[in-house]
């Protein structure tokens, strides 16, 4: 699976959670590519350049990174499951969907 996340999302707090989250993953039976977020884009273009390697794609960090994700499947036209363990300071289409903000809680819900 592609793990993506923002570092600075909800000021950084993704990082207190980061080898939980990973660990979760790899009980599930997944062998995880983690990648950081560098800059504007950057989900975007790892999801475009692993959306057809891996089976699952799991993102953390706002709304933004969601959006990211979304648009990079949508443009490949890949049908790779995406998961999202939201991280961002609003977390606006978390909160209207009811995706937990606990993160090893969601983590757990996405490998299962």
């Amino acid at each position: 699976m592609l793990f993506v996340f923002n570092p600075k999302a909800g000021k950084g707090r993704i990082k207190m959670h980061l080898l939980d989250i990973v660990d979760i993953f790899n009980k599930g039976g997944y062998e995880v590519i983690i990648r950081a977020t560098q800059g504007p884009k950057d989900a975007y273009e790892q999801v475009k350049e692993y959306a057809d390697q891996v089976d699952l794609i799991a993102c953390s960090g706002g709304d933004g990174t969601l959006d990211e994700v979304v648009t990079g499947i949508v443009e490949v036209g890949s049908q790779t499951p995406i998961g999202y363990i939201p991280a961002g300071s609003t977390n606006d289409f978390a909160e209207f969907h009811g995706i937990s903000c606990d993160t090893v809680k969601t983590a757990k819900k996405i490998v299962s």
